[in-house]
């Protein structure tokens, strides 16, 4: 009874090793095994969040270098374009790339946050660098700015920019789609079933202990009333020898 009030009270069938010394064993082999996956779903839980962060900087980099594009677009009437307003909208293009610039540090930094496989961070990493050397080729004194009369070489640079920056953004979307996402649900489904054959090993079956509760007491309550018959018997014996 005391056996079976303590696994009703703790919810658990082992609650030593004396219990049940293989079902002990199986449970902390289950237990270890279900930490280490826990704490791998935390790391690629990380993982996908910083890629995240990632996919965010490169986003912010594309947007900039789609408006590179319109203002080289827009300066390259000469007609219908004043000095004026060349140099302003090249005020413009010189702000953009100071942006592209912090960008593209803040989004390099963060590629240290995931380990895609094979090349695919020094690939993404190199596209960010050649992406930066076409901005700063378009600023006020670069080789292609809006006054070196280079608008189709400009144009050029910024569209292979344009181009890497999505590939990157595409590499870092199938890591978290074929890589960091059915790891994280594979770990989920392995967790739960490991943590259920654990539970049918090492958990109290409440029907069953509350079965035994209500057997044992039964017997103690007819244990108890068999010694109270037989003291009554031995008494009656008793009074007839007096």
């Amino acid at each position: 009874m005391n056996q079976t009030l303590t696994r009703l009270s703790t919810g658990r069938r082992i609650n030593s090793g004396k219990d049940d010394p293989a079902g002990l064993i199986s449970s902390e082999r289950l237990s270890a095994e279900i930490k280490s996956l826990e704490a791998e779903s935390r790391s690629l839980a990380r993982a996908d969040a910083n890629a995240n962060i990632a996919e965010g900087h490169a986003a912010q980099m594309s947007e900039l270098f789609g408006e590179l594009r319109s203002l080289q677009i827009a300066s390259a009437n000469d007609a219908g374009l004043t000095e004026g307003e060349r140099a302003a909208n090249q005020q413009q293009v010189d702000s953009i790339v100071d942006s592209i610039q912090r960008f593209h540090g803040d989004a390099t930094a963060s590629l240290d946050g995931i380990s895609m496989p094979g090349t695919g961070n020094a690939d993404v990493a190199t596209a960010y660098d050649d992406a930066l050397a076409a901005a700063v080729s378009v600023r006020s004194g670069g080789e292609n700015d809006l006054s070196s009369g280079n608008a189709t070489a400009a144009m050029a640079a910024l569209d292979a920019a344009s181009t890497g920056i999505a590939t990157s953004r595409g590499r870092i979307g199938g890591f978290q789609k074929n890589v960091v996402g059915p790891r994280l649900r594979s770990n989920e489904i392995a967790i739960e079933n490991l943590s259920d054959s654990r539970s049918r090993i090492a958990d109290a079956d409440y029907a069953v202990e509350l079965s035994h509760l209500a057997r044992q007491e039964v017997i103690a309550k007819a244990g108890i009333k068999v010694l109270g018959i037989a003291a009554n018997q031995s008494r009656s014996i008793l009074d007839m020898f007096r």
